[in-house]
């Protein structure tokens, strides 16, 4: 008689939609940041944009979450702590400092927003207007083909960084829109916060280099048990 053998094969793992997390460590230094594997293909005349962030930095001191910058303007779009608050730039110009409650060591979300036909600015800590106005860079668009830096603060396209105003700490979820997003889409609540997905950045397919001792890991915030 003639035996045949069957062979099966196990099904493959399931692929895990984790997020990734980029922390930075302390001391800071101009060595440790992120940079984005992705650009701006077209000029932006609104703009929301989303993150979050993890620190106990001490909140006196400088420090850049996001930093893009062009050939023409390394302030092209910067969302900077400057020791007395939030400040966010764009193009030429930048709003006032703004005080986020975000140095407790706890995750937070932070998004910003603009748009160029009156200048209109918004910031939100965790889903709640923290502060906002109008008249910034009126007319002015966010150009595009620049650089993406997470953690340091460019006066060079990619470089020029000062430790001074570097971020250490744990940064995720970066997301970027070409619109304002009502505060409905921003929401209130982790459930939102977790599942956005940009249209010009969208963190869950975007590459991300780090360097230095900043590392990748995964983001366990958002993931339910």
């Amino acid at each position: 008689t003639t035996t045949t053998q069957t062979t099966t094969t196990a099904a493959p793992p399931p692929v895990l939609d984790d997020p990734q997390k980029i922390t930075v460590p302390n001391p800071r230094n101009t060595d440790n940041y992120a940079r984005l594997g992705t650009t701006l293909n077209q000029d932006l005349s609104a703009f929301t944009l989303c993150l979050h962030m993890r620190t106990g930095m001490d909140p006196s001191l400088s420090a850049s979450l996001i930093s893009y910058a062009t050939v023409h303007s390394h302030n092209e779009l910067v969302l900077f702590n400057n020791g007395a608050g939030f400040v966010l730039y764009v193009g030429m110009g930048f709003g006032p400092s703004v005080n986020f409650p975000v140095w407790d060591g706890m995750w937070h979300d932070i998004c910003a927003t603009w748009r160029n036909s009156d200048g209109a600015w918004e910031l939100y800590v965790d889903g709640v207007l923290t502060g906002s106005g109008s008249g910034l860079s009126v007319g002015d668009t966010v150009e595009s083909g620049g650089t993406f830096i997470l953690a340091q603060e460019q006066d060079t396209v990619g470089g020029g960084f000062d430790s001074t105003q570097a971020f250490s700490g744990e940064l995720s979820h970066v997301n970027l829109w070409d619109r304002v997003l009502s505060p409905a889409e921003i929401g209130s609540d982790w459930t939102v916060f977790c599942s956005r997905h940009g249209n010009v950045i969208d963190w869950s397919t975007t590459d991300v280099d780090v360097f230095g001792q900043a590392n990748k890991d995964r983001y366990l915030n958002c993931v339910l048990p």
